[in-house]
């Protein structure tokens, strides 16, 4: 007799269209509300529906992410599926997915309909929904992580198909609109003591509004448990009576991380784990490389928070002037204040790389996939004007981040040079002018000749790259040679107006510019700033492109490592 096949169910809950929902209005109260519930869709939600189809009233127990890691790597709690002891076994949960093996097709469409069901009534707008497919044979080598992809192509079919969540808000036009976003409006808004005996009127606010308001305490307690320094900002922002919050700071900043590479680490995971190829290893490897990527993301999160506490003006009061909005797997997402945004952005992706090379569970995984046993991020950083809308501040991060993403092409394996090298990066930029918002129309008004650009980002924070291919464009690119040139500005070696006249020359042409040093360079120091030595021209030369970097650090000067002795005006004031 042949044995009979073993068969299970892998299900896929994933939310879709995140940014749009967290950045819809200008309200940080709401963009933190909406980032819990796009959060809890994930965790919370998903361990209710398991909690129910498995009886177990221990997945109930919800705090925060540091507890969520503790259950599911506990395998009583959550015992593999061949056990037979509970119907389903969790793989992942996390900010807006998770992962689940289930013993039958009824567990996997009722799992599916609870937390589907859940976010229609407790996250209006958000859009949630979920897919699973059928593992024929258990014991098949490869089965789980053939599974895996076929899940995920199932989604995206599903997701094309799916209209908007927006369409469950149509309204007459006789409907009155919500105040801060385009939904129709549910109720009128809740105001203070303060705000009744000023005269205020209550306005008029959509049910989505509404909830994500209602959801900010609750991300509160989960974020301030992550890092107390959070509280004391949080709480100013939930207390809150201004419509517009960070009013009466010069900049914001949207930042926006992503790690490199890792989307086709998960899908061909099998490849990565060594000789043992089962499903029970694959699971294991899966699960502790995603949650050691969670714990990574978080605890490199805490240590770029000391580049706002170590300040002068921090020490007394301990508060982090950052609101963060994602912290999950290898995403990271904060609005926090402008002058402090690059600095935050270089010191949590090192410390990304470093925590990354110091867990295992990554070390291993990324050992094979990329021949250096750590990960590595780019980040995008958009420098707005506290009323410039989010959701447009965080299209233009996002841009920024996938500018910074080239070092995958520039920064290669030498053995294999069309696969990337672990390399961070970093591309920003300060909106002065709000007439030309994407990114290519950005760049191309800093093209004044075809061969000529007025940029030299992204800059690279990473260190020890001798093994890497590309090393002449890693030398144009190194974060140091943007700190340099930015200490230089701040030394008041050239002059403001002469560093002006510099800038306008640039935009006239690369010849103008070179005549410009050539007329100056007698009385001045311009040393830091020639970057051909030859022909002491601002520019350099390399894949037939003339680059310079002086724009870029005259631009950002006043946004990395402000010094308070001197910058008093930017004085830190919490996020109001």
């Amino acid at each position: 007799m042949t044995a009979t096949k073993k068969s299970f169910y892998l299900v896929l809950i994933e939310t879709s269209g995140n940014q749009q929902f967290i950045f819809s209005t200008n309200r940080l109260r709401e963009n933190i509300g909406a980032s819990e519930l796009t959060y809890q869709a994930g965790t919370k939600w998903v361990l209710e529906a398991v909690a129910e189809a498995n009886d177990q009233t221990s997945l109930q127990v919800w705090t925060d992410s540091k507890r969520l890691r503790k259950l599911l790597r506990d395998s009583e709690i959550n015992p593999p599926i061949e056990d037979e002891k509970k119907p389903v076994e969790i793989l992942t949960a996390a900010s807006g997915k998770a992962l689940l093996l289930v013993k039958d097709k009824e567990t996997a469409k009722k799992i599916i309909s609870e937390v589907t069901r859940k976010a229609l009534f407790e996250a209006p707008g958000l859009d949630v929904a979920g897919v699973y497919e059928k593992i024929e044979d258990w014991t098949e080598k490869n089965s789980l992580a053939q599974a895996i992809k076929k899940v995920h192509k199932t989604f995206e079919k599903l997701r094309s198909r799916r209209p908007s969540p927006e369409n469950r808000f149509l309204a007459l036009p006789i409907i009155a609109k919500c105040s801060y976003s385009d939904f129709p409006a549910f109720d009128l808004e809740d105001l203070s003591q303060k705000q009744r005996k000023d005269g205020q009127k209550p306005k008029a606010i959509s049910l989505a509004s509404h909830v994500k308001r209602d959801k900010a305490n609750e991300a509160k307690n989960r974020l301030t448990n992550l890092d107390s320094r959070l509280q004391p900002q949080i709480d100013k922002l939930l207390n809150s009576d201004e419509e517009h919050q960070g009013e009466n700071r010069a900049w914001l900043a949207i930042i926006h991380a992503d790690g490199n590479g890792l989307g086709q680490v998960f899908l061909n995971f099998e490849d990565y784990i060594g000789e043992d190829k089962s499903n029970p290893n694959y699971i294991k490897k899966y699960r502790e490389f995603s949650l050691s990527l969670d714990e990574c993301t978080e605890e490199a999160f805490k240590k770029a928070l000391d580049v706002f506490t170590q300040k002068e003006n921090q020490k007394k009061q301990n508060v982090a002037p950052i609101v963060p909005l994602i912290i999950g797997g290898d995403d990271l997402t904060v609005v926090c204040d402008g002058h402090y945004a690059l600095e935050f952005t270089r010191t949590f992706l090192k410390e990304f790389e470093q925590q990354t090379q110091d867990s295992l569970g990554i070390k291993e995984v990324a050992e094979e996939a990329f021949g250096v046993g750590r990960l590595s991020a780019c980040a995008g950083v958009a420098i707005v004007k506290p009323h410039f809308p989010f959701s447009v501040a965080y299209h233009l991060a996002e841009q920024l981040l996938k500018s910074a993403k080239i070092v995958k092409k520039n920064v290669t394996i030498k053995q294999n040079k069309n696969a990337p090298f672990p390399c961070s990066a970093i591309d920003f930029h300060i909106l002065y002018n709000t007439t030309g918002i994407e990114l290519n129309d950005i760049r191309e008004k800093l093209k004044p000749e075809q061969n000529i650009q007025l940029y030299n980002r992204p800059y690279i924070v990473s260190e020890n790259l001798d093994e890497a291919d590309g090393q002449e464009w890693i030398q144009r690119h190194q974060w140091e040679l943007l700190s340099e040139r930015i200490k230089a500005f701040k030394s008041d070696i050239l002059p403001r107006n002469q560093s002006h006249a510099l800038r306008n020359a640039l935009f006239i042409g690369k010849k103008v510019a070179d005549s410009e040093v050539k007329l100056i360079e007698q009385r001045y120091n311009l040393t830091p700033f020639i970057e051909d030595k030859d022909s002491k021209s601002l520019f350099h030369y390399s894949e037939g492109i003339y680059s310079t970097s002086f724009l870029d650090a005259l631009e950002a000067q006043n946004f990395l490592e402000l010094d308070q002795s001197k910058n008093n005006q930017h004085k830190m004031e919490e996020i109001q």
